[in-house]
């Protein structure tokens, strides 16, 4: 009898090591799960993020860069929307123009700006000439650079589009331009906005040939 106490003990600590060895598993087992929801999470915040970053499409290096600033200041930004925007007002501003009505623009036009627009229209009507813009496409709009002050945000944008491009008297007789093949223009257009304002449109501030 007193022999048997023995190989009873070993068989008392097998059992005890079988169930150490499942319960170690079992908590393994639990610790792994709970690591790879913790790196799930990351990955889909890592996704999240990276869907708030504006896309970098018609950016060059340098703006990117000032772009993040922008981002400080305003999380909402976000360069395509801009660039759609502004595309929007290039087109309302050439139409506008040729119609020789700038009312519908005089809101996000600079004054000294929509002076000359308004200039230009009053030196035609005197003249009694007709100003044909036909925009046909648009080769490249891109922004090339941004500023960023205390009390602004500037972004320079640039436009090379292919117009028709012609002026015509009072006879109709064509004085400058090409009424039948389109040429190249390039457009440098600076837009402004205030920040710490409640009014958060972008204002046309400058308008250059290149």
């Amino acid at each position: 009898m007193q022999t048997s106490f023995p190989y009873f003990d070993i068989i008392i600590f097998g059992v005890i090591a079988v169930f150490l060895i499942l319960r170690l598993k079992n908590i393994l087992g639990t610790k792994t799960d709970i690591d790879d929801q913790n790196i799930n999470r990351e990955q889909s915040s890592k996704k999240k993020f990276t869907n708030i970053v504006p896309l970098r499409k018609n950016v060059n290096e340098t703006s990117s860069i000032e772009i993040q600033k922008i981002l400080k200041i305003d999380p909402q930004f976000n360069v395509d929307d801009f660039l759609a925007g502004s595309e929007t007002f290039f087109k309302m501003v050439l139409e506008c123009f040729v119609n020789g009505n700038i009312d519908n623009i005089e809101e996000y036009t600079k004054p000294s700006v929509l002076k000359s627009f308004k200039n230009a229209i009053n030196d035609r009507i005197k003249e009694n000439e007709i100003e044909i813009i036909e925009l046909n496409s648009i080769k490249k709009h891109e922004i090339l650079s941004v500023n960023l002050t205390k009390t602004s945000i500037k972004i320079k944008v640039l436009f090379e589009t292919f117009q028709i491009r012609a002026l015509m008297d009072k006879d109709k007789k064509i004085i400058d331009g090409d009424k039948d093949n389109e040429i190249l223009v390039k457009d440098e257009w600076v837009f402004e906005r205030k920040i710490n304002t409640n009014n958060n449109n972008w204002v046309l501030i400058e308008t250059k040939s290149v």
